[in-house]
């Protein structure tokens, strides 16, 4: 995809080239050709004198020639932006999770670099979430790959409701990965977005024909204070941070080592909570 975006632009710009070099080409064809003709009506014409004949080389060399070379730029004009849209369109696709309707990893790529830089120019914190549906691959062989698909979009559905009118760039990674950049949220406003989404995910049902299953997840959290680290940093320490939450026993959130973890128990009302 990333080739897509790259050699589009390029072949749209190569057939510009060369339309407009057969444009040309066929412009001073056409009024060479149509000055030939011209003279050797001249020629034929020898009573008419110098100033009854240039009219008439005028008339049939260049009025056709601009006529046609007109027609032909407009068409070709009209191709090219054709062309053009098509691309756009190409490139907008390229960067849609056609399951969920989120960025996929491409389309993250392309406009979270540029969201980070700029936050972190601004002096405001950026934060970024990193989930995962706890034991997908058990989900899908216990109900079928039907059901793992609608989690996907389920899930992709509450992570934005859980962003509300937030700003921020949502995006399916690769599998049932999703990540979710937040400008301008520190570490404590982002875990309790997290918070709020592992819970809506552990009540919310996910109806199948027969029994309703349901699904949780785990959120890593990471959160950038330091304006030396880049984006990169931030995505690891939040996939590091869901590395701890999966392996603690999942349903959690976690972020760096020495903040919470906060673990929902069935044993008891709230949350219980424990330091890693």
């Amino acid at each position: 995809m990333v080739a897509l975006d790259e050699s589009l632009p390029k072949s749209v710009d190569a057939i510009h080239s060369i339309t407009t070099e057969t444009i040309t080409a066929i412009f001073v064809f056409g009024f060479l050709t149509s000055l030939l003709i011209a003279m050797r009506v001249s020629l034929a014409c020898t009573t008419l004198t110098a100033g009854e004949l240039c009219p008439i080389i005028l008339s049939v060399s260049v009025v056709p020639t601009i006529l046609i070379g007109l027609i032909i730029a407009f068409r070709m004009r009209g191709s090219l932006e054709q062309i053009r849209k098509a691309h756009q369109e190409l490139v907008c696709l390229a960067q849609i999770d056609g399951l969920t309707g989120l960025l996929n990893r491409t389309g993250f790529d392309a406009v979270a670099a540029d969201a980070f830089a700029e936050t972190r120019r601004s002096g405001r914190p950026v934060s970024a979430l990193v989930c995962n549906i706890d034991a997908f691959r058990g989900l899908n062989s216990r109900y079928g790959h039907e059901a793992g698909d609608l989690a996907l979009r389920n899930l992709a559905e509450m992570l934005e409701e859980s962003i509300g009118d937030r700003y921020a760039i949502l995006a399916r990674q690769v599998g049932d990965e999703f990540v979710i950049l937040l400008p301008g949220s520190d570490l404590d406003e982002a875990f309790a977005i997290a918070e709020g989404l592992r819970e809506v995910s552990e009540a919310r049902a996910l109806i199948q024909q027969g029994p309703a299953a349901k699904f949780t997840i785990s959120v890593g959290v990471g959160t950038e204070a330091d304006s030396a680290s880049g984006l990169g940093e931030l995505l690891r320490q939040a996939d590091a941070a869901l590395y701890r939450a999966k392996t603690a026993g999942g349903n959690q959130v976690a972020s760096r080592p020495g903040r919470f973890v906060r673990r929902h128990s069935a044993r008891q009302q709230g949350l219980e909570i424990q330091m890693l």
